[in-house]
């Protein structure tokens, strides 16, 4: 069994050096074997190599529905506190399996097909044209905080029904809950807080669901709500789905789009091809999701023993897909660390495979190739003003905290 690849120069993984700039670590780690155990996390695997990862993200041995050991490894006491926390997520579609896996996507696909998505085009436009004439005007402009994040947050909001005056709410509560989910050494306090944060967000949606019985929208949630009765879907069920869409909606769309426009601020010759054309956009944004990943891993449990290269992953053990790592191994990608929107079969992993493909992707390309398209047409001269930003030591969800430009 090969040991975990160290060197004094390179950080460790998930340490806060290596949050800033994983990929020196990523590059050690690929040199080495597809699977590698985890010395500092006992009892869980990390899969680096892109082949690995796309073959064991299909394995059906690996179970989306991982148990409480993996969500919070801590004494039986404090498990039994954070009670609350664990059943709402075993309710999410992210931690289920075939068959309920397939009844959950089923029941909010009809909500995400394309031709649904396209309607949305507009109101994606009119909000990006909102933000971006409030950004001109202001005194010191930040795209994190004045078109990344507020952006992704109005367009689910409104899909869900949830009224303004409490998206920045709903937006910290969010926050708050990833914090903890996004971050492999977890804490008894930020299980607490985490907790704190679903029960709020449960409280919210019950009430946005229980006004929706006298008036109907033309959204998500009434389309939801439709079909929920239909497949007589227990409210608790339909309430852990729409928590998630919230942070799920907002979080990773707010990062590919402060992560896109970063990029190519940074990568000139790109950035002038994007401004002249939509199909560059469309490019710039899926080799965004290669290059500089929103997401950087997703993890399974093993459901049996699985004897994988050479290696046995034993019953129980969490895996780490660490497909941001996967999208710079030479093998598979030519030239990983070269910024390139003209690759070819740009098969990146950024939104999951196979039965589990993230439910929202077209609707964050959307959202993305449009904030970022329109940004830099209408602001030609765009600069950075801090070359180097801190990301957010979130790891699993990777974005910048601040992005201060000059117009």
């Amino acid at each position: 069994m090969s040991a975990i690849v160290t060197q004094e120069s390179v950080a460790p993984l998930f340490s806060p050096a290596f949050v800033q700039n994983p990929y020196p670590t990523y590059r050690e780690h690929l040199a080495g074997p597809p699977i590698q155990p985890l010395a500092a996390l006992p009892g869980r695997w990390a899969v680096f190599h892109y082949a690995a990862c796309a073959e064991l993200g299909r394995d059906p041995r690996l179970s989306a529905a991982r148990k409480v050991p993996y969500l919070f490894p801590a004494a039986a006491e404090e498990r039994v506190e954070l009670e609350d926390l664990f059943q709402h997520l075993s309710r999410w579609i992210l931690m289920k399996d075939p068959p309920e896996h397939s009844r959950l996507r089923k029941f909010m696909n009809p909500g995400f097909t394309p031709s649904a998505i396209e309607r949305l085009r507009p109101r994606v436009f009119s909000v990006v044209d909102d933000l971006l004439r409030e950004l001109e005007s202001a005194a010191e402009p930040d795209l994190i905080r004045d078109l990344a994040y507020p952006l992704p947050v109005r367009v689910i909001s409104r899909l869900l029904g949830v009224p303004d005056s409490l998206h920045a709410r709903c937006v910290s509560l969010s926050n708050d809950f990833s914090t903890w989910f996004g971050n492999p050494m977890r804490t008894a306090a930020s299980a607490r807080t985490a907790q704190a944060a679903v029960r709020e967000l449960v409280a919210i949606f019950e009430t946005i669901i229980r006004e929706r019985t006298s008036r109907h929208e033309d959204d998500l949630l009434d389309l939801m709500l439709a079909i929920a009765r239909q497949a007589g879907m227990a409210p608790e069920e339909l309430h852990a789905q729409c928590v998630l869409l919230l942070g799920a909606g907002h979080e990773t769309t707010r990062n590919l789009i402060g992560n896109g426009i970063y990029t190519l601020l940074r990568h000139p010759e790109a950035l002038a091809e994007v401004r002249g054309s939509e199909l560059a956009v469309r490019a710039a944004v899926e080799e965004v999701l290669r290059y500089e990943s929103p997401v950087q891993a997703y993890t399974r449990g093993a459901a049996e023993d699985i004897d994988f290269e050479g290696v046995r992953i034993p019953a129980g053990a969490s895996v780490f897909l660490m497909i941001a790592a996967a999208h710079r191994d030479p093998r598979h990608v030519p030239d990983p660390d070269r910024f390139d929107i003209h690759r070819q079969h740009n098969r990146h992993l950024a939104f999951g495979a196979d039965a589990h493909v993230c439910l929202g992707s077209t609707l964050a390309r959307l959202e993305g190739q449009i904030a970022i398209g329109e940004t830099l047409k209408r602001f030609p001269t765009l600069k950075l003003l801090d070359p180097e930003p801190a990301w957010s030591p979130i790891y699993v969800l990777r974005g910048l905290k601040h992005l201060p430009v000059r117009l």
